[in-house]
């Protein structure tokens, strides 16, 4: 009985942790919300040539950012970003191109395809140069559902 009584115990405790201290596989509000926090899916110094990522906004006020990170670079490189929404949810890709310094060289919101279509750019970043990728919700509870990104280098 002892024995049944410590199994409970254990086992409930174990779920509490699971539930309640572990972090969550969910993207949350404060999670890659800014340029500094950002999921990096391309270092020029940890080089891959793909990256995808599959994660949830957990409300209409939620930005994931995403980066694309050349700044040690010698050379240009070229790549694809995709970003797919759950059927009849209706994200917002926003690239923001910036150069060594800081400066920001262009701006674009890509929100063409409308709900359930996928978001897509292909571009290239020159040495010194970052690109960041900021998803975000276009509509009510356009979240809560998971979206996936993926970089691929060519």
């Amino acid at each position: 009985m002892k024995r049944l009584r410590k199994l409970s115990i254990s086992l409930m405790a174990t779920a509490c942790l699971l539930a309640f201290g572990s972090s969550s596989a969910f993207a949350k509000t404060g999670w890659a919300d800014s340029f500094e926090t950002a999921e990096v899916m391309y270092s020029s110094v940890n080089q891959s040539s793909g990256f995808s990522a599959t994660q949830y906004l957990d409300s209409m006020s939620d930005n994931d950012y995403y980066l694309v990170d050349n700044t040690n670079g010698s050379s240009v490189v070229s790549f694809s970003v995709i970003a797919t929404p759950p059927p009849n949810f209706d994200i917002i890709m926003g690239v923001i191109k910036m150069d060594a310094s800081g400066a920001i060289l262009s701006i674009q919101m890509d929100n063409w395809n409308g709900p359930g279509y996928a978001e897509a750019i292909g571009m290239s970043a020159k040495p010194g140069e970052k690109v960041y990728f900021r998803i975000m919700d276009n509509g009510i509870n356009n979240y809560n559902e998971p979206y996936t990104i993926q970089f691929t280098k060519y």
